[in-house]
This record gives C-alpha cells, structure tokens and sequence, in this order.
C-alpha cells in the first residue's frame, strides 16, 4: 500500500463507437474496455477473465474491489448467468475479490520482473538518480521515447522519496508507483529490499504502468503504511 497516490491516469479514455457492456451490480454502462470479465467455468464456478479470452457468456463488472464483494454478496453473477452459480475462492480459500486482487498484483510484479530481464529496470538509489539525469540531460520527450516508471517503495522513508520525486520533476513524462513495499520490490532486483527503482521509457515502462494502474484502480483508496523503512537501513 501506498501514502501517496501513484501517478498513473486512473480515469480510461473512452473510445467512440467501442463496444459496451452493463455492470452486474450498478447496472451502469461503460465500454468493455473498462469493465472486467468473469465467465462461468467448470463445476458453475464464476472465475475472472482477466485478459477477456475466456470462452463463455461474459459476466461484467465495474472493476473495483467494493463492486466485485457486492456481486458475491447479492447473487450478481447469478442473475447475470440465469443459473445457479457459486463465485470461485482461491487456492487457499479466500474470496473472489481478494484473489483477484491478488492476482493483479502478481501481474504487475511481473510486469516489473519482465521489464529487469529485458535490461530497462533499474534498481538503487545511484542507478535511479543517474538513469533520471541521463534523461533529464537529454531533453527526452514522451512522445519520442514513451513514458517512464519510478517506484519507490511504500514503506520508504520521506527524505528519500522527496529526493527521487525532485530528479523525477526534471524529466519529461515519469508515471510515480508506490505500490509495494521494499521487501517487494527487493525480490523483482534480486536483493533483500529495495526502496528505489526505474523502468526505462518504453514498451516495458508501459506494461508497468498499465499493470499497476489496473491494480490502484481496483484496490480504491489506498492505506497508508503503519511502519516507515529509513532509507539507510535498506540494502541498495
């Protein structure tokens, strides 16, 4: 969880003439694109369709957090399927809002974890800084070389944050996550903890982006953190 609001665009631009779909629960209409997908599976089990490719009647929702409990909670999908359903759990038994919460997580870890192997991740607070002058240095604009990703980590001390965020403001276009915690971000870079982190501009920044905007999204308000990491006490 993160104090302050990652910068992704939380707001979908829509697209004129894209195909709609009404949410089960507030009975609202929006472009699929926004939506999330669930289908009825094996066994009358109701499972997200995370990526829309599942075969099936689809089952959609507004996608947040709150919306996908009301749809358990007052037989949703089971108007929607006109049959009698049961909503998934996960593997170890918790609900369908919690898995899929946790599922967009892990997507957008991996979204981090795709962009380190390809060698547009960066980690510590040196790399950070210098890979943020290099672009700073050379006038790069959003849309020539895409937008970038800063991470720092939830957990994070003020001091340190505040002097990434202030390189961060001489670069063109960078999207701000705050989502995970240094031990989180320590396992993507391979090390115990991590407080900062950079995904070059990009196709891969952009995979981070859309991962960790669908993720801030769904959770709603953020919760501030109870403990605070001093940077000096990470290994960077």
């Amino acid at each position: 969880m993160s104090v302050d609001q990652p910068q992704t665009e939380t707001i979908p631009r829509r697209v004129p003439d894209a195909p709609e779909r009404r949410c089960l629960v507030t009975g609202e209409v929006h472009p699929r694109a926004e939506l999330m997908r669930f289908v009825v599976g094996p066994d009358d089990l109701v499972v997200p369709d995370l990526d829309k490719r599942l075969p099936g009647r689809g089952l959609w929702l507004i996608g947040r957090r709150d919306i996908v409990a009301q749809a358990c909670a007052k037989r949703s999908f089971a108007r929607g399927a006109r049959s009698a359903v049961t909503p998934m759990a996960g593997p170890n038994g918790e609900s369908l809002e919690v898995f899929v919460e946790a599922e967009l997580a892990r997507r957008a870890l991996n979204a981090l974890t795709m962009a380190r192997k390809s060698g547009e991740y960066v980690s510590g607070f040196e790399k950070v800084r210098g890979a943020l002058a290099g672009l700073a240095g050379s006038g790069a604009r959003h849309e020539e070389f895409g937008q970038a990703a800063l991470l720092c980590a939830s957990d994070a001390g003020a001091d340190g944050r505040q002097k990434v965020a202030q390189l961060a403001a001489h670069v063109n276009d960078v999207a701000r996550i705050d989502l995970f915690d240094a031990a989180t971000l320590g396992r993507v870079s391979g090390r115990e903890r991590t407080v900062h982190a950079f995904v070059l501009p990009g196709g891969a920044a952009r995979q981070v982006r859309d991962a960790a905007n669908r993720l801030v999204i769904y959770r709603g308000d953020l919760v501030p953190v109870d403990g605070i990491v001093a940077d000096d006490d990470l290994m960077e």
